[in-house]
């Protein structure tokens, strides 16, 4: 897999604008990808397109993360839907977790504890996150409404950091609140 930091100029910016559409509901997209090229410049954050080895200018996909001082939150990562369920989705996140080398690695995603439309859809994301070695943290968050689960590619998570971590982030990026962490008993 071939990563590529993308700019706002970028010639696949419309193939990913379309793919951010398309593979988060708008429950997940509290900000446009507009907002998202306006951070490239303004927080430490990447915007990466996956590429395969074998086409090298065919867009399949992009990480979008922000950057702490020793760890990466992983805000949004997508595939082409016509590529899911064929490996390329774990080759590319494997090729991201390279990318930041062993740095603490913070991801979060749609609870499967709670009732919704897209059950499956949650699980088969639980398990892809599972699958590709990040371990759930026993912590969660809400966000427009919609409980999300804390994983992290460490077994041992750092609550600490993570809300040091996430009060610097909100405190970088226009209208974003600081999500309050708990834990279900």
């Amino acid at each position: 897999m071939i990563l590529r930091k993308l700019t706002p100029n970028h010639p696949d910016i419309p193939a990913l604008k379309k793919l951010f559409e398309e593979a988060f509901p708008e429950n997940e997209r509290p900000m446009s990808m507009d907002v998202i090229l306006t951070y490239l410049d303004q927080i430490p954050c990447d915007l990466l397109g996956v590429y395969p080895d074998e086409n090298p200018d065919d867009f399949v996909g992009f990480f979008f993360g922000i950057k702490g001082e020793a760890c990466v939150y992983g805000v949004y990562y997508a595939t082409s839907p016509k590529l899911r369920s064929t490996g390329i989705g774990s080759k590319a996140f494997k090729a991201i977790l390279e990318y930041y080398d062993d740095i603490p690695f913070w991801f979060s995603y749609e609870s499967t504890f709670e009732e919704s439309d897209n059950a499956e859809q949650r699980e088969r994301r639980r398990k892809f996150y599972l699958k590709n070695g990040f371990h759930e943290t026993g912590w969660f968050t809400k966000l427009n409404g919609t409980e999300f689960i804390i994983a992290s590619s460490k077994e041992e998570f750092d609550k600490e950091a993570f809300e040091k971590f996430m009060t610097a982030m909100v405190a970088n990026t226009t209208g974003a609140s600081l999500p309050e962490l708990y834990r279900r008993d």
